[in-house]
């Protein structure tokens, strides 16, 4: 869509992730929007992005966390614990309708614990967002969103942004991305770019990039979607 590929070329939040990353050749790996409605209790587990995508090295990845509504305390806006991305963390499977991530992976309570208190903060750093702001977070930072119990829905796009040097380690398949600045590199076959919004080629062309990127994902997995 259009309005996808807008935001994911913003130049301001493309200047912000170039800083973030330290680098001009930039790629974008995946793109979701993320919908919790009002009183229907979906949530996300504390995870690291980072578990299952394969993407190395992580200090090369990011999450860019679009709000395209009020994103508050209420509605179940992201919480982040700071300075805990210095290592990939265990997480275990708990399949649950209620849980937003498709494999329910969770970080066990007694490494969160340790991670929470080796961060020397006693809440996680809450990030309320107004439409139309964005968070950047390290793909192996420590992060969740508790359920939305105010009176509006809580609707956010998320860019995965990554220097054109990070491969995918599962190598199942070579995957595609999206260029978006720069040299894009030799590890990623580049998706073409929009002629229609909506239409057929490029259903099609969506359809190739999602498959891709789901035989890596759930390699080894009994999960085959994304919810």
């Amino acid at each position: 869509a259009n309005w996808a590929r807008d935001l994911v070329h913003n130049p301001t939040l493309v200047s912000a992730v170039k800083d973030a990353l330290n680098d001009d050749n930039i790629l974008c790996w995946s793109t979701d929007i993320n919908a919790k409605f009002s009183g229907t209790g979906g949530f996300y587990s504390w995870h690291q992005d980072s578990t299952y995508s394969g993407l190395e090295p992580s200090d090369k990845v990011l999450t860019a966390w679009v709000a395209l509504s009020p994103s508050k305390k209420e509605s179940g806006c992201l919480r982040f614990i700071p300075q805990s991305h210095s290592e990939q963390l265990p997480h275990n499977e708990v399949p649950s309708d209620s849980n937003l991530l498709s494999l329910g992976q969770v970080i066990p309570q007694d490494i969160l614990d340790t991670v929470i208190a080796k961060s020397g903060e006693i809440d996680p750093l809450e990030a309320e967002l107004e439409p139309g702001q964005a968070s950047l977070h390290h793909w192996k930072c420590v992060h969740s969103s508790g359920v939305n119990s105010s009176d509006y829905d809580r609707i956010g796009f998320a860019i995965r942004y990554m220097s054109a040097s990070v491969k995918n380690v599962k190598s199942v398949c070579r995957e595609r991305a999206t260029l978006v600045c720069g040299d894009p590199g030799d590890s990623w076959d580049i998706e073409p770019d929009i002629q229609e919004e909506y239409g057929d080629k490029e259903w099609n062309e969506h359809k190739v990039s999602m498959e891709l990127e789901r035989k890596n994902y759930f390699q080894d997995s009994q999960v085959t979607h994304f919810k």
